[in-house]
């Protein structure tokens, strides 16, 4: 009977060996992270996970876990902004991680392979995403942003400030968008961690969303300001004598659909090879080409010079893409929140409307109150002169008959 107990005992260790890897904890944000409780749902013998509510205990820099699977918190598929979670076994229990905080163990045996951790997971930890899984690049872009806008302030007021701010503005504006697309690249929208309501809340996000929402405003207006500093006291602020951006953005905006619709058409027309490469190639650079070169020759034709003009227009580029970049990033937490907006939304409107309207003494407010009427229907501001008025009505009416 031992004998027997001790054989399932390592069998079940072996199954539990063979489905389980071990994972290193290395902490993407401070020196430790949140361990949270799983809900484990079985349908037509799958097995499916959740997080759960309930805190459960922290993991520290250099803990050593076993994990066994991974979900979303999106479910079980990555959507590409959903969050990543580790299901992990301790002791006999199962519960779930950030699978970002994780790294396959160089103590796992010769040939096991990672089941739980993917490229996004890996590329958090190498040199490019701890940098941009820090705070520090977005407090950057941030400050550059900032500095644009004194420039601008201060550029107006003093024509040897403007002179410097003639080519530091857009130097500030370059850096900070190099900063966007540099981080967009590595980690996508994951980029925007820190104003993801999974990470944060609701209330934790939006702090965030707001004074982000309000630097890409200014960094989407930041080129009209710009055109004051640049052209001088001869721009009137007419749009057609100003930069040309609108051609260059709709080409940049034209160009990837173009490129979809080419390939769909080629597809339906059954070419392929290096003829089906070669419209493609084509009609995306003619839609990208066009809207460029008619930004290129209107700020040539504006600034009276050809080599101004293209670092103008270059500037421009990376300034539209910048703008891309941050646009979208604000779209994307936004609709994270969306829903909880609403909800919080419709029960504001609830309460405002479902108050009574406040009195108003004066100002052509209308003022509500309780009358009262005694025996002889006189009105009164109270109950208490109602009944007072009623006995003497009373006595009246008592001495009569008397």
């Amino acid at each position: 009977m031992k004998k027997a107990i001790n054989l399932l005992m390592l069998l079940l260790l072996y199954v539990v060996a063979a489905s389980a890897q071990k994972y290193d904890v290395k902490c993407l944000r401070g020196d430790s992270v949140a361990v949270y409780d799983v809900v484990e749902t079985i349908r037509s013998e799958d097995t499916y996970y959740s997080k759960g509510e309930k805190l459960m205990f922290y993991l520290h820099d250099g803990d050593q876990v076993e994990g066994v699977d991974k979900f979303y918190d999106k479910g079980v598929i990555d959507t590409g902004s959903s969050i990543g979670y580790a299901v992990i076994l301790r002791d006999g229990k199962k519960y779930c991680t950030l699978s970002e905080n994780l790294v396959f163990s160089k103590d796992n045996p010769e040939g096991v392979e990672d089941k739980v951790l993917t490229k996004s997971d890996e590329l958090a930890h190498t040199i490019q995403g701890r940098i941009f899984y820090s705070i520090i690049p977005y407090i950057i872009i941030a400050l550059l942003f900032l500095g644009v806008m004194v420039l601008n302030i201060l550029a107006m007021r003093s024509k040897k400030i403007r002179s410097i701010a003639v080519i530091a503005i857009p130097v500030c504006i370059m850096l900070g968008t190099l900063l966007e697309i540099w981080a967009y690249s590595v980690l996508g929208t994951n980029c925007f961690w820190w104003c993801d309501k999974n990470r944060y809340g609701f209330f934790g996000s939006l702090l965030r969303i707001i004074p982000f929402g309000l630097i890409v405003f200014y960094q989407v207006m930041s080129i009209k300001f710009y055109e004051p500093v640049i052209l001088g006291e001869a721009f009137d602020g007419d749009v057609q004598d100003g930069i040309s951006v609108k051609p260059a953005l709709i080409s940049m905006l034209a160009a990837f659909p173009v490129l979809i619709a080419s390939a769909l058409i080629c597809e339906f027309l059954g070419l392929g090879g290096w003829i089906e490469t070669l419209l493609i190639l084509v009609s995306f650079l003619l839609a990208l080409g066009i809207g460029v070169f008619l930004s290129l020759k209107r700020n040539v034709e504006l600034m009276k010079s050809k080599k101004l003009g293209i670092l103008l227009t270059l500037f421009t580029i990376v300034y539209i893409l910048g703008c891309i970049v941050a646009v979208w990033g604000l779209i994307v937490v936004i609709f994270k929140l969306i829903i909880q907006i609403l909800i919080i939304g419709g029960i504001l409107c609830f309460i405002l409307y479902a108050m009574p309207a406040p009195s108003s003494g004066g100002g052509g407010g209308t003022t509500y109150r309780t009358v009262y009427y005694d025996e002889d229907n006189k009105a009164h501001d109270s109950a208490y002169a109602c009944d007072k008025a009623n006995e003497e009505i009373a006595k009246r009416e008592a001495g009569k008959h008397n």
